[in-house]
């Protein structure tokens, strides 16, 4: 009598190899993706990511408005505009006013951030201050920043319009395309490690 007939087959080495085969080639290719995405860079193109600390309000528009191009005039009443005084940098624009008290705090911060990215972004305030208010608005920015920041004048407010700024301060970051890439409403401390973490991601998509 053949004792092995209702045995079952010998498993076949081959089968077991090639679905331990599968399964090596599967946590491979997650370990890949995994290490490649985590020696990316950062980069601003998911705003959210740096809407954190002094950056919580940071965000980005659906459909962002172009750069203003009204005419603005400079502390010497020379007339100029954001693209002819800063075509091809990273331009980070900041409304304000001499009687916003959020705009006159957080301005000696905006001076830092310049310091620290000096020759690799512009920062560039736009007061909003009336004719009457104008020695009081170059001699405030002066002396909050350092003489760090340059001072533009748009008396006629409409600067506020083109960038649909809610309010004050307002400020937006734009490409060297002159794009705009997120903008932060209200007042912050533009010298923070949350800061400079953004600028560096965003000059890293430059």
């Amino acid at each position: 009598m053949d004792t092995n007939a209702n045995s079952a087959p010998p498993q076949k080495p081959w089968a077991l190899w090639a679905a331990l085969t599968l399964v090596a080639a599967g946590v491979i290719a997650v370990l890949y993706v995994l290490l490649a995405a985590s020696s990316k860079p950062e980069t601003a193109t998911d705003v959210s990511r740096f809407a954190k600390g002094e950056m919580t309000r940071l965000y980005a528009e659906e459909a962002p408005p172009p750069m203003p191009t009204r005419a603005l005039r400079d502390a010497a009443g020379n007339e100029t505009t954001l693209a002819a005084a800063y075509q091809g940098q990273v331009v980070v624009l900041n409304l304000w006013a001499t009687w916003c008290a959020p705009c006159m705090e957080e301005m000696p911060s905006l001076a830092v951030l310049q310091r620290n990215f000096e020759g690799r972004i512009a920062v560039v305030p736009i007061s909003v201050d009336s004719e009457g208010e104008r020695a009081k608005a170059i001699s405030e920015l002066r002396r909050l920043s350092g003489g760090s920041l340059p001072f533009l004048q748009d008396m006629t407010r409409g600067v506020l319009f083109d960038a649909q700024a809610a309010g004050l301060p307002v400020t937006i970051i734009y490409n060297r395309q002159g794009q705009e890439i997120a903008r932060l409403a209200g007042g912050a401390n533009w010298g923070s490690e949350d800061a400079s973490r953004f600028i560096e991601a965003t000059l890293a998509e430059q």
